[in-house]
């Protein structure tokens, strides 16, 4: 339950939210984002960024991949966001949301005659943090979309 305390100003504010309480509402976030819950997702970080994947994924020198390897990530950062956008518009990738913290742009590449949808989620950080999260066209977008927009700075 959270509770309002006196503050030192003498007003009425809410209370931080407790530990606890973000253990209890962390899986209704993640399964409203497609993502597995409580207990089966974890944190991979790397260059100072970080993003949630499913657990069981595998790491590699350079990126994290599902069990299956058709949906992997990796992670970087730069200096800004413009100079990560300015990268990935030359690399045919387009804009398709923005929100205070977070740029979302997608690409589509083909690997091996397949066609992979690619999403670039950049943080409005100092540094920057860039998750590009590949995955085959169709079924699997939205998990690979809702993985690239867990990035954040590590903590």
């Amino acid at each position: 339950m959270i509770s309002f305390v006196k503050t030192a100003g003498g007003g009425s504010g809410r209370a931080p939210v407790s530990a606890r309480v973000r253990r209890l509402l962390a899986p209704i976030c993640l399964a409203a984002f497609g993502l597995p819950t409580a207990g089966h997702a974890e944190t991979y970080a790397r260059e100072g960024c970080q993003v949630t994947v499913p657990s069981g994924w595998i790491v590699s020198r350079s990126r994290i991949a599902s069990p299956d390897k058709k949906t992997w990530a990796a992670l970087s950062s730069a200096g800004s966001a413009a100079e990560i956008v300015q990268v990935e518009t030359s690399l045919k990738a387009v804009k398709v949301s923005e929100n205070a913290q977070i740029i979302l742009m997608a690409s589509s590449a083909s690997f091996g005659g397949l066609t992979n949808r690619q999403f670039h989620a950049i943080t409005k950080t100092t540094p920057s943090c860039l998750a590009d999260v590949t995955a085959p066209a169709g079924a699997t977008e939205a998990n690979a979309r809702a993985i690239a927009m867990t990035i954040r700075p590590a903590r």
